[in-house]
């Protein structure tokens, strides 16, 4: 699968200032791998990814490259931006926090489980208090993975 976007290998590895002959002697992986991996044209193996995590010091590259390969993995975790700032980051989830508090969303979620099910009337506020979760999961691996 070719990509025309930087995919998290080519993105940490600019962001180390390394050109790929840099990453692949540090490695000790080919160029020519390095160059597959960022293409897209072969997919890095665990065990590649997290040499290249230690040596790019970027220790969201492996979640991050194995979400972009995978359809199944992209619905599962949230895109988030890596290198906020963390003051800011920080502030974000705790808003985020702050919101699911003020919504009072565990008694909601405990009165439309109660049952069992979630019917039609239910649905939508099922799906807000989804949709809330999912930004506050979002800030809290953009916190995580902050500019320190």
């Amino acid at each position: 699968m070719y990509q025309n976007k930087p995919n998290a290998i080519q993105r940490a590895r600019a962001g180390s200032g390394l050109t790929q002959e840099a990453l692949a002697e540090r490695t000790g992986y080919s160029d020519d791998s390095i160059r597959a991996w960022e293409s897209g044209a072969r997919v890095a193996s665990l065990e590649a990814l997290s040499k290249l995590q230690l040596v790019l010091d970027a220790p969201w590259l492996t979640g991050m490259y194995l979400t972009e390969q995978s359809d199944t993995l992209r619905e599962l975790l949230p895109e988030f931006q890596v290198g906020r700032p963390l003051a800011q980051a920080a502030a974000t989830y705790i808003n985020c926090i702050l919101d699911l508090m003020d919504n009072r969303v565990d008694r909601k979620l405990l009165q439309l489980v109660a049952d069992g099910k979630i019917d039609e009337v239910e649905q939508p506020i099922f799906e807000k208090i989804l949709s809330m979760a999912e930004a506050a999961n979002r800030a809290y691996y953009e916190m995580r993975f902050a500019q320190r």
